[in-house]
């Protein structure tokens, strides 16, 4: 029997790939089976296993010959997941600048749905294909002082549901996640919410996160245009 979740032959970019959860996913898929490529801006903490690639996905150039040299050495994309993005924290919504807000939405929506077109041919090609989009609690239920990441997070699940409209067709689907995985799992106001979340823990990476993202890409076949939240019903009663 073939096992649903396997994706021995498919090739994965995953962009934020050298942070906490884009480690974590990186290790679920290459655990799967799939050829992993990790983009990030800062490689020092990428893993091993994958093809490490730096790439600032703001700029469009870099962005096109990144994809480009993924399919050359690794083959056509069947997976990609957007985790990159840029955090703007601790800022109340009447502190936020335009800088802010550009950069954003610059490095979450705008790269989001660049690195979408660049991997949709590849994906049409293959016969199908999965997306995987990082939102966030903080734009679902709105976290204090998180105004410009919030907006980043919500536009993401916008293109989320719109992409997933126009390229079912193509086998493609669109699915955004919300993890409750921090940076930064030590962190004072962390473990105060994890303390009071259901699951009285933050998500793991690899085990929480990265096998949903495997599902997704795998078993997940009738799945899309959805948000799934990862984070132990953490968001549940915000």
């Amino acid at each position: 029997m073939v096992d649903p979740w396997r994706m021995d032959g498919q090739v994965a970019i995953v962009t934020g790939g050298a942070g906490t959860v884009g480690r974590g996913v990186c290790r679920a898929l290459v655990a799967a089976g799939a050829s992993v490529a990790a983009l990030d801006l800062d490689l020092s903490r990428a893993e091993p296993a994958t093809l490490a690639l730096q790439c600032d996905v703001t700029d469009p150039a870099a962005c096109s010959s990144t994809v480009d040299r993924v399919v050359a050495e690794l083959g056509p994309v069947t997976t990609l997941v957007n985790l990159a993005q840029h955090v703007v924290v601790d800022t109340p919504a009447l502190a936020v600048t335009d800088d802010d807000m550009v950069r954003s939405l610059a490095s979450g929506p705008t790269a989001t749905l660049r690195m979408m077109q660049l991997c949709h041919p590849h994906m049409k090609a293959a016969g199908g294909g999965a997306v995987v989009n990082a939102g966030s609690n903080s734009g679902t239920s709105g976290t204090a002082g998180r105004a410009a990441y919030a907006a980043a997070k919500e536009a993401i699940r916008g293109i989320t549901k719109v992409a997933a409209a126009e390229w079912g067709r193509d086998g493609i689907r669109v699915n955004a996640i919300c993890p409750f995985t921090p940076e930064n799992p030590d962190d004072d106001w962390v473990v105060a919410k994890a303390a009071t979340t259901p699951m009285r823990r933050a998500g793991d990476p690899e085990t929480d996160v990265g096998s949903l993202v495997v599902y997704l890409a795998t078993a997940g076949t009738f799945i899309t245009g959805r948000t799934l939240f990862v984070d132990g019903g953490f968001g549940a009663w915000r």
